[in-house]
């Protein structure tokens, strides 16, 4: 196989581009190692850091024709990384069993506590723009259910409304909080999980 250790970054994409597996190789163990520790620290799992290293290298050779030689090729894979580990905490939030399971490594793997990060100044401001956009009502019912930890029917004798009620305003604030966070691209993954574990 051809050594191409001396070769740049734009004239492995150029030979990626056509099809070139020993500059796929090279692109590979330049930047498998930094990037695999960034999504460990992103992702607080070497299991979930793994799967997600491998699904950008699958598509940075899914694209290879579709790169652009004259751009930055750590800020392409970092911002693969970034999109797809964003994609793997939205099928977490969605899906109980693996939400229970990452919230159990995160507690006992992370050095950081899931309140700490929950209470970083960032993420409350984040959270609190995001409740202001529901409506008064419904605001006030899903920080008493999900903030304050009461019952829905706890909330329906406070609030002097039915759990039905309850279970609506729940329904309708979650709905529209994930479809806000989708919107969210600019967040970092730390700001989108924190998110994530506190609202869901």
């Amino acid at each position: 196989m051809t050594n191409l250790k001396n070769h740049t970054d734009e004239a492995l994409v150029i030979l990626l581009n056509n099809d070139n597996e020993a500059a796929f190789m090279e692109i590979y163990d330049r930047y498998k190692n930094q990037l695999a520790s960034h999504l460990v620290r992103l992702l607080r799992s070497y299991e979930l850091a793994e799967e997600v290293l491998q699904d950008v290298f699958i598509m940075l050779w899914e694209k290879r024709n579709e790169m652009d030689a004259s751009k930055s090729v750590p800020a392409y894979l970092y911002r693969s990384a970034l999109n797809k580990s964003k994609n793997m905490f939205r099928k977490i939030a969605n899906d109980n069993r693996l939400r229970e399971e990452f919230l159990l490594h995160f507690k006992v793997s992370s050095s950081n506590s899931v309140d700490e990060w929950i209470d970083s100044k960032e993420v409350k401001q984040l959270l609190n723009s995001l409740l202001d956009r529901l409506p008064p009502q419904q605001k006030k019912v899903y920080m008493l259910c999900k903030l304050d930890g009461l019952s829905y029917k706890e909330v329906s004798e406070q609030l002097q409304i039915s759990v039905t009620t309850v279970n609506s305003h729940i329904r309708n604030a979650n709905l529209f909080l994930k479809s806000e966070l989708k919107n969210q691209s600019e967040l970092s993954g730390f700001l989108y999980t924190a998110l994530i574990l506190l609202l869901f």
